[in-house]
C-alpha cells in the first residue's frame, strides 16, 4: 500500500513540476523606461510622428519576453482628440503578450486612440504652464516614479530642439516647442536633479542638435549615458520598435541603439548621425580639449573653420564642429605635419574613446542634408561650439556669444575663458 501511495505522489509531483515553469512570472526589468513627449508645436508638426513614435513604444512592450514598465507623459497638439490635456500614460507588460492586462493590440486595432484607451491616465490642467515649466516637469517626473518605483530610470525626450543654445533668442528652442515656450539645458539639468534621487542610467534625445559636447557637461551629473545627434534629426525619430527592447537590457548595447537609427534612416533614404556619450567622462575630455587649446591657442586665430566638419544647416550653420576634426586643423595651423597629426593629437583621440562609446552616422553625398555632407572618416560622434573670437563664422551671433560665455559649463571646463 505505502509503494502503491508513494508511486502515486512522484506521478503527481512530476506532473506538478512541469507546470511550474508555465505558472511562473516572466523576468522582470529592473529599469523603468520614461518618455516625454511635446507635440503641441507649429501647428502640431510633430504630433503625427509622436502618435507613430508612442504606437511604435507599445509594439515593442507587447512583443517583450520579461515584464517591464512603460511611461509616457504626452503634451498633445491644442483640442487634439483624443487627448484633450496634456496625460501621462501607463503601461505595463507581463512579458507573455499582455499589456495592461489585456492581449497587446495588434493589426488594424493598434492606433493612437485604442493605446490611450488601454493606458492607465493621469490627466494635467495646464493653466498658465507649459510642458517645458521646470515645475511642471518635475511635477510629471515625481508622478512618474510614484506610479512605478524602479530600481532605475532611463528618460526618452522627444520634441523639437537646438542643443545648448538658449531658447527664444534667435530661433532656437534649446530643448521642447510647448507653442513657442522651451526650457534650456542648464535648467533641464537642474529639473532632473530635482525630480530624481540618483543619476538616470540615460537620457536619450530624439530631438535636433542635441550631441554636443556643451550637452553632455550639463547633464553629466544627472544621467550616466547621453544618446544624441549633432545634426539635425529627421522627424520620423527613433524606430522604436526596434529600440526600446535594448533600452531595458540591464547593460545597454548603445551600439545596436546607434545602429537601429541610422539603418532605419538609410532604408528610408533620409540622413542622421548617432552617438552614446559616457557622461562621467566628460570631465576628462574637458580637462583634454583644454590641453591642447593652450598648449596651440597661438594657432587659434588662423584656423580654417571652412575646413573643419561642421552640422549645421540654414540659420544653424556653424552652430557645432566635430571636436576632433577641429583639432587636426588646429593642428596643421600649429604647423604640426600632416604624417604626425595623429600622435600630437593622441591626448584627445584617446579621452574622446573612452566618453564616446558608441556612434555611427550616413555619410557622403548620398545622404547629403540641406548643403550639409557628413564625413565618417571625421566624424568623432560629439561637436562643440566654437566661440565668436575664434570663429569669424560667428562673430556677430552676440546672442549665441554672450550667452555660451556666461551660462554654458563647457565654456570654462574646456578652457575658453583661460585663453583670454
Amino acid at each position: 500500500m505505502k509503494k502503491w501511495v508513494y508511486g502515486l505522489l512522484v506521478v503527481l509531483l512530476a506532473a506538478c513540476s512541469n507546470e511550474i515553469p508555465e505558472q511562473q512570472p516572466a523576468k522582470r526589468s529592473g529599469r523603468t523606461v520614461l518618455a516625454y513627449l511635446i507635440s503641441n508645436n507649429r501647428a502640431g508638426s510633430l504630433d503625427t510622428y509622436l502618435r507613430n513614435n508612442v504606437i511604435d513604444m507599445y509594439t515593442a512592450l507587447g512583443n517583450m519576453k520579461e515584464s517591464c514598465t512603460l511611461l509616457v507623459f504626452y503634451r498633445p497638439y491644442t483640442n487634439d482628440a483624443p487627448l484633450s490635456n496634456p496625460t501621462l500614460m501607463s503601461f505595463y507588460t507581463d512579458g507573455r503578450g499582455n499589456v495592461n492586462n489585456q492581449p497587446a493590440l495588434t493589426g488594424t486595432n493598434l492606433t493612437f486612440e485604442s493605446i490611450c484607451q488601454v493606458a492607465e491616465k493621469k490627466e494635467y490642467t495646464m493653466n498658465s504652464q507649459i510642458a517645458t515649466n521646470p515645475t511642471m516637469m518635475e511635477e510629471v517626473f515625481k508622478d512618474m516614479q510614484t506610479a512605478a518605483p524602479s530600481d532605475s530610470y532611463g528618460v526618452i525626450f522627444g520634441s523639437h530642439g537646438t542643443g545648448w543654445m538658449k531658447g527664444n533668442s534667435v530661433l532656437t528652442k534649446a530643448f521642447g516647442d510647448d507653442s513657442g515656450y522651451n526650457i534650456d539645458i542648464p535648467d533641464l539639468a537642474n529639473v532632473l536633479k530635482n525630480s530624481f534621487t540618483k543619476k538616470l542610467d540615460f537620457v536619450l534625445f530624439d530631438a535636433c542638435m542635441m550631441g554636443t559636447a556643451e550637452v553632455c557637461c550639463e547633464l553629466k551629473d544627472v544621467t550616466s549615458h547621453c544618446v544624441a545627434s549633432v545634426m539635425e534629426t529627421p522627424t520620423d525619430g527613433f524606430p522604436y520598435d526596434q529600440v526600446l527592447p535594448y533600452l531595458y537590457v540591464d547593460s545597454v548595447d548603445y551600439s545596436a541603439v546607434c545602429h537601429e537609427f541610422i539603418s532605419y534612416n538609410k532604408t528610408y533614404n533620409l540622413w542622421g548621425t548617432c552617438a552614446a556619450v559616457d557622461c562621467s567622462q566628460m570631465d576628462n575630455l574637458a580637462e583634454a580639449v583644454k590641453a591642447k587649446l593652450l598648449e596651440w591657442k597661438e594657432a587659434l586665430p588662423s584656423v580654417s573653420m571652412e575646413n573643419v566638419q561642421q552640422y549645421g544647416v540654414n540659420s544653424y550653420q556653424y552652430f557645432s564642429y566635430d571636436v576632433l576634426d577641429f583639432f587636426r586643423e588646429l593642428g596643421r595651423k600649429h604647423g604640426v605635419a600632416e604624417t604626425d597629426l595623429n600622435t600630437e593629437i593622441a591626448s584627445v583621440q584617446s579621452v574622446l574613446n573612452q566618453a564616446v562609446i558608441a556612434k555611427e552616422c550616413l555619410a557622403g553625398p548620398e545622404y547629403e542634408f540641406d548643403g550639409l555632407t557628413v564625413d565618417d572618416a571625421r566624424f568623432c560622434g560629439i561637436g562643440m561650439y566654437i566661440p565668436g573670437e575664434y570663429n569669424r563664422y560667428v562673430t556677430n551671433k552676440t546672442s549665441w556669444n554672450s550667452y555660451y560665455t556666461q551660462s554654458i559649463a563647457w565654456y570654462r571646463a574646456a578652457g575658453w575663458d583661460a585663453l583670454n
